[in-house]
């Protein structure tokens, strides 16, 4: 494991962090680490997914411990959580707008872009008088491979 500190993602903020305490390092750079492996994996992962990767990393944060982690970014607003067969699976909430479609069954997916959605979600705000309205746009579906 590197001696170097891993840096959380440049959007997620100290309400994941948390206030450490004196000899409260290690849980921080736990949900450092943690994050850090959701935001370079650039995917859905599950919990059970992101612990493997964890250890593998030489993190050694248990399981219980990203669940929390988990919970934690998720009530930041830092997550996108989509629910899969095996459970919910979790993504880190892109700094830049985006549109995906995500396959169910793996995670996988793609960008898209569409000129009608932006233009109806435009219109949205103001239809019901709503102001720096933003969005994120959430598609799953099933990907060829996994339909096999």
């Amino acid at each position: 494991m590197s001696t170097d500190t891993p840096q959380l993602p440049s959007h997620a903020t100290s309400a994941v962090t948390g206030r450490r305490r004196t000899g409260d390092r290690r849980t921080v750079d736990r949900r450092t680490e943690v994050l850090k492996i959701l935001e370079e994996a650039g995917r859905f992962l599950t919990a059970r997914q992101l612990h493997i990767l964890s250890v593998i990393q030489g993190s050694g944060a248990g399981l219980s411990t990203v669940y929390r982690i988990l919970r934690s970014a998720d009530a930041a607003g830092l997550l996108e959580v989509v629910h899969v067969p095996s459970g919910k699976a979790y993504r880190l909430l892109p700094d830049s707008h985006e549109h995906r479609l995500e396959c169910r069954g793996c995670g996988e997916g793609v960008l898209f872009t569409s000129e009608a959605l932006e233009e109806w979600l435009a219109g949205l705000g103001s239809r019901y008088s709503f102001h720096d309205v933003r969005h994120a746009v959430s598609v799953t579906g099933t990907c060829r491979r996994c339909l096999q």
